[in-house]
């Protein structure tokens, strides 16, 4: 029985605007275009040369530089917001005024109280989807599946790291990741927010409900406001240690985010990395992952989600709901880092 009421578009397919021209849009749009029954209408930016410029790639026919503006002007059903995480509160309660559905891009909020009343207001007037895209990838998919299965067993432990030198000064004196996305050389939350966030999402998406136990933050950059460097130790409900590493200054390292994972559980232990995802055990396995490819797989998925949810009135996998549970995780991170410092 479907928990919402399915969206029925006239015409058969779902009128969508995106708002955001930026490098990420390009993902997004190239995933739409794989949807059959949705079509993107406009494209919305604060800079209109910008909004243009990818409007015209995508041969999409409307072009704004104010979204009220377009709500205003054009027939829709649903929103695809991928800006920078201060606006989506705004934006988000704009399209609600409107009545048109919300993908909203990761964090849903700049905080957890900003979003938790975020949900509030927007709860019965439309559907929520929060882009949390990575724990779409097929290796995450496939590990998943073997943990439900059984093969792995009780978990018994988890390592994460995520290390890439992107935000180490080139030769030139400019930082790639900077570059790539300038607000984030003003973002006071910077590592966990913008990017262990994803690896977060993914581990309660692997190994269920956790708890943040301590967090250590480091500043490397002077000339940045936000945390370079972080370890984070989190538990199962059952007490399993989880450690979250990572860094944005790694030297050595490339300037794409790169996971290594390891599962220690009581039947077989799980790698992932640079090779693909491995079981160790009893009935081992290897898969080769394509991690550049899986990188537009996980914006393709979760586009075709949000619409094949919109259609069908299931809940979405990564719902407002669920959402600020990881989000809870990194306001948590957060609150025990600065009391360490303290």
């Amino acid at each position: 029985m479907a928990a919402f009421e399915p969206v029925r578009p006239e015409g058969g397919k779902l009128r969508v605007a995106i708002i955001g021209a930026g490098d990420i849009s390009q993902y997004h749009l190239a995933a739409w275009r794989k949807v059959a029954r949705a079509e993107v209408v406009a494209v919305c930016d604060r800079d209109e040369a910008r909004a243009r410029t990818r409007a015209a790639a995508f041969t999409i026919s409307g072009v704004y530089a104010d979204a009220a503006a377009m709500f205003a002007r054009e027939r829709l059903d649903a929103v695809d917001i991928a800006t920078w995480r201060e606006t989506h509160v705004e934006l988000t309660r704009l399209a609600a005024a409107h009545g048109v559905h919300v993908l909203c891009q990761k964090p849903l909020a700049p905080t957890l109280a900003e979003a938790a009343a975020l949900v509030t207001d927007v709860a019965g007037r439309i559907r929520l989807m929060v882009h949390e895209n990575r724990r779409f990838a097929p290796h995450f998919r496939m590990l998943r599946q073997w943990i439900e299965a059984g093969r792995v067993g009780a978990v018994r432990q988890c390592v994460l790291t995520m290390h890439r030198a992107g935000f180490l000064k080139d030769a030139a004196g400019r930082r790639p990741a900077v570059e790539r996305a300038p607000y984030m050389a003003r973002e006071k939350r910077l590592l966990i927010a913008e990017t262990l966030i994803h690896q977060l999402d993914v581990l309660r998406f692997l190994l269920g409900p956790l708890a943040m136990v301590a967090a250590r933050t480091l500043n490397t950059e002077p000339d940045m406001p936000g945390e370079t460097l972080a370890t984070l130790l989190l538990e199962t409900p059952a007490g399993a240690p989880v450690v979250v590493a990572g860094s944005f200054v790694a030297p050595g390292f490339g300037t794409a985010v790169s996971d290594r994972l390891e599962i220690i559980g009581a039947r077989a232990s799980v790698i992932l990395d640079d090779r693909g995802l491995e079981l160790r055990g009893a009935s081992g396995e290897r898969v080769a992952a394509d991690y550049k490819g899986a990188y537009q797989v996980c914006f393709d998925a979760a586009i075709a989600h949000f619409v094949e949810r919109l259609r069908s009135g299931l809940p979405f996998e990564t719902g407002p709901d669920d959402n600020l549970q990881t989000l809870k995780l990194v306001e948590d991170a957060y609150a025990l880092a600065a009391a360490r410092r303290d």
